[in-house]
C-alpha cells in the first residue's frame, strides 16, 4: 500500500511539474488569435511605482506561452468536432462538409436582424450624402456589400442553426432603394450566387480567388476604367490557404485548403517596407499605371488588393471607420473611390458614418413650424478633432419611414446623415463655422411636406471657427 501511495505521489508531482517542463522546452511563441501576445510583466511601473497588476500580468503572460498550448487547443478542437460534431470555438460554426462560418452572422441567416424600412431609408439616404459629395469634386463611386459565407452557402450549416424567422437580408434589401438614387452599387450577391463555382473558401470566412477576381472585375467595370481581364487566364490551385476560420478553431494544426494563384503581373508594390494586407493602412504604387484610388475597406479586400493595385498607379486601402473621406480625399486627390463593407457590418454606416462636411443644399421654403421635442446638441468630434459634430433627436412623432432631415448652421443648410430611427448626425469642418456661436434650425422633410422642427442658438464647443 505504501508503494501505491509513493507511486500515487510521483504521478501527481510529475503532472505538476509537466507545464513548467514544457514551458521550458517547448514554449508557445506565436498564437493563433488576432492579437499580440502579452507583454512579460513587470514589477515596476515606468514611473518606477509597483505594479499592481503584476500577478495578474504574470498569469496572461505565462497562460499564453504555456508549453504545447497550440497542439493541446488543436487537439481539444479535433475530438469535440469527431465525437461530439460541435465547434470548441464559440466564434465559429461548425456546418456540414467540413464548411465553418463565423457565429456574428448568424442573426443575419436566420433574419432575426433585418433592418426596418426606416433604418433602410437611413442608409440608403447616407450613401447619397457620400456620393454627392463626391461628385462634386468630381471622384467616381462605387459602393459594394460582400456576402456572408452563409448567404450564399446557407446549405452547409449545421441542423440547429438552420431554422430561419426570415429570408429576407438587410444588404439584399437595401439594393433596390441604391439603385432608386442612382447610387453606384456593385451587387454581388446576384453576381456571386449565379456563378456556378464555388466561391468561398470552406474553412474560411472570405472569397476565394476566384470569387475575388469576379468582384474586382465587377468594381472595375463600375468604376468604368479598362483593366486586365482574367477569363481563361492559366490559373494553378495550390493547397496552402491556412483560413480564419480553421485557425480559430484548430490553430496551426488543422487541414489547408485548395486555392486558386493567378497570374498577376506583380508590378506593384507597397510604399513601404513590411507592410502587409492586413495593416489598416496601406499605399501601393505601380509603375506606368494612372490614376489613384481611395478605398475603405474590410478583410474582404485582402484578396481584392493585388488585382486593384495593379491597375492604379497609387492606390490608398483604409480600414478605419468611421471612414476619413474628407481627410484622405484632401491628401491624396483620388480619382476614385470605393467602399466595401462586409453584409454583417453594413449597418456600421448608420452609426458610423464617413467624415466629412456634405454638401450644401436649399432649405425648405414651404415650412410648418411646429413646437416638437427636437434635440440638438454640438462637441468636437471624437473621430477627428478637426470637425465639430452636431447630433440629436427628432421628434419621434414627426418621423416616417421616408423623412430626411436637414440642418441649417447659420445661413448654410445640409443634409444630415441619418442613424437610424430619428437620429442624426452632421459634421462641419470647426474651422468654417464661424462665432461663439450659431444660429441653428433642424427641418424634418417628407413627401408630406417639411417642418421646422427645432430653432435656437447653439453655443459652439471653444468658439470653434475665426471670431
Amino acid at each position: 500500500m505504501k508503494k501505491l501511495y509513493i507511486a500515487f505521489i510521483a504521478v501527481f508531482l510529475a503532472v505538476c511539474v509537466i507545464p513548467s517542463l514544457g514551458f521550458l522546452l517547448f514554449p508557445t511563441t506565436e498564437t493563433t488569435e488576432n492579437r499580440a501576445m502579452s507583454a512579460a510583466p513587470r514589477l515596476t511601473q515606468e514611473d518606477g511605482s509597483p505594479n499592481a497588476s503584476f500577478f495578474r500580468d504574470f498569469e496572461n503572460w505565462f497562460n499564453e506561452r504555456m508549453g504545447l498550448r497550440n497542439e493541446l487547443v488543436s487537439a481539444d478542437a479535433k475530438i469535440q468536432s469527431a465525437v461530439f460534431a460541435e465547434s470548441s470555438v464559440g466564434g465559429v460554426v461548425r456546418g456540414t462538409g467540413g464548411w465553418l462560418y463565423y457565429s456574428s452572422t448568424l442573426d443575419d441567416f436566420r433574419g432575426t436582424s433585418v433592418l426596418s424600412g426606416r433604418d433602410l431609408f437611413c442608409l440608403a439616404e447616407n450613401f447619397s450624402v457620400v456620393r454627392d459629395w463626391l461628385e462634386a469634386r468630381d471622384i467616381s463611386f462605387v459602393l459594394t456589400v460582400p456576402p456572408n459565407k452563409n448567404t450564399l452557402y446557407g446549405e452547409h450549416m449545421p441542423y440547429y442553426d438552420s431554422v430561419t424567422v426570415s429570408d429576407d437580408h438587410s444588404a439584399v434589401l437595401l439594393g433596390p432603394l441604391l439603385a432608386e438614387r442612382g447610387i453606384n452599387y456593385v451587387n454581388l450577391f446576384d453576381l456571386l450566387s449565379s456563378d456556378g463555382r464555388t466561391l468561398y473558401l470552406r474553412r474560411d470566412s472570405h472569397w476565394n480567388s476566384d470569387g475575388a477576381c469576379l468582384a474586382y472585375d465587377a468594381v472595375m467595370d463600375a468604376l468604368e476604367r479598362p483593366h486586365a481581364a482574367y477569363d481563361g487566364a492559366d490559373v494553378s490551385y495550390e493547397r496552402t490557404r491556412d483560413g480564419d476560420l480553421n485557425r480559430m478553431l484548430y490553430g496551426f494544426y488543422g487541414p489547408y485548403e485548395e486555392n486558386a494563384v493567378y497570374p498577376l503581373p506583380g508590378a506593384w508594390t507597397y510604399d513601404r517596407e513590411g507592410a502587409d494586407v492586413e495593416d489598416g493602412w496601406i499605399v501601393t504604387e505601380a509603375p506606368g499605371a494612372e490614376g489613384t484610388l481611395l478605398m475603405f475597406r474590410d478583410s474582404f479586400a485582402n484578396t481584392l488588393i493585388p488585382f486593384l493595385s495593379e491597375e492604379f498607379g497609387t492606390a490608398c486601402y483604409s480600414k478605419g471607420m468611421p471612414n476619413a473621406l474628407e481627410r484622405y480625399a484632401d491628401a491624396w486627390d483620388p480619382d476614385c473611390v470605393v467602399i466595401e463593407k462586409v453584409e454583417r457590418n453594413i449597418s456600421e454606416y448608420l452609426s458610423g458614418p464617413p467624415v466629412l462636411t456634405p454638401a450644401e443644399t436649399d432649405a425648405p421654403r414651404d415650412i410648418t413650424i411646429a413646437d416638437t421635442d427636437t434635440r440638438i446638441e454640438v462637441s468636437v468630434s471624437e473621430n477627428d478633432v478637426n470637425y465639430l459634430a452636431f447630433t440629436g433627436t427628432v421628434d419621434s412623432a414627426r418621423v416616417t419611414e421616408d423623412t430626411r432631415i436637414l440642418v441649417s448652421v447659420g445661413d448654410r443648410t445640409y443634409p444630415a446623415y441619418m442613424t437610424g430611427g430619428n437620429g442624426f448626425l452632421l459634421y462641419l469642418k470647426a474651422a468654417d463655422v464661424n462665432g461663439p456661436s450659431a444660429a441653428v434650425r433642424v427641418y424634418a422633410v417628407s413627401d408630406g411636406g417639411a417642418l421646422l422642427a427645432l430653432y435656437g442658438e447653439l453655443t459652439l464647443p471653444g468658439g470653434a471657427g475665426a471670431p
